[in-house]
């Protein structure tokens, strides 16, 4: 098929300019979209067709489809095993990093670490910090691992559910932080967007609050450290409550103005 032969039907499909499907055919063919722009008639292979196609028409994640995603400058792999990151996650790698900082802090884990955007990123910020990574999913630990060794830094990941991996090494994590799975069950079964992102790494039960109360059940070990988390705009206040039985929590905002993070900490 010709390039101008795809742009117009997409734009009759699917309802978007011309520049914006030169753009998704760029991203997915790694070219400039310069090079698109000075021949209507080049060719346009059946693969770029079919994600184009996805892409438009079934919602497809663009991410997905390229296996990229940039994050604070850094580009990480990505498939269907692991979460896409959001620019909120990059908030919350920023105030780690600030936290880090401004605290001398030597040791931090990430939980739930998916692609390992958090805990890759602060490495290569910070290389000095020692950095635990831990997911339930092995295929994610995969893709984290991948991007490590693309990025070339080194992390301690470790296989399992919330604090069971690092128990032993939990008397030296100073800070632990997390995108955890925060999302209501019945907004996940009704959003389009959602539906090809790992339900695991989004599912927070029936009012996204179940990876709270589950961490909890380990406040004995967290009484001396701090805790930075994601959550949404709609469910901080009662997060908070939930995580005062750890520690002293206050929110924080994203770059939009929403809350969006929460610190426990019982050292401040």
């Amino acid at each position: 098929m010709k390039l101008i032969q795809l742009i117009n039907l997409f734009k009759g499909e699917a309802k978007v300019s011309s520049f914006e499907i030169l753009k998704a055919i760029s991203l997915i063919e790694g070219k400039e979209i310069s090079y698109y722009l000075q021949d209507s008639e080049l060719e346009i292979s059946e693969e770029t067709f079919i994600k184009i196609k996805k892409y438009y028409l079934d919602n497809y994640p663009l991410e997905y489809l390229t296996n990229k995603v940039n994050f604070l400058g850094l580009d990480f792999f990505v498939n269907e095993n692991v979460l896409i990151p959001r620019i909120e996650t990059e908030d919350l790698v920023l105030i780690a990093l600030e936290l880090i900082k401004t605290k001398q802090i030597n040791n931090i884990a990430d939980i739930g670490t998916g692609s390992g955007v958090i805990a890759i990123t602060i490495k290569k910020k910070l290389p000095y910090v020692n950095v635990w990574a831990t997911d339930v999913s092995l295929e994610a630990l995969e893709i984290s691992k991948l991007n490590a060794n693309k990025l070339g830094v080194f992390i301690d990941f470790r296989h399992g559910a919330f604090l069971e991996p690092l128990l032993e090494d939990l008397s030296k994590i100073e800070l632990i932080i997390s995108n955890p799975p925060y999302v209501e069950s019945f907004y996940i079964d009704k959003s389009h967007q959602l539906q090809y992102e790992p339900r695991i790494a989004l599912d927070g039960g029936k009012d996204g609050l179940n990876f709270f109360r589950k961490l909890t059940m380990y406040s004995k070990y967290l009484k001396d450290k701090r805790l930075l988390l994601e959550t949404n705009e709609f469910n901080t206040n009662q997060a908070c409550e939930i995580l005062s039985k750890i520690g002293k929590t206050k929110i924080i905002q994203d770059s939009f103005g929403k809350n969006r993070f929460i610190l426990v900490s019982n050292l401040d």
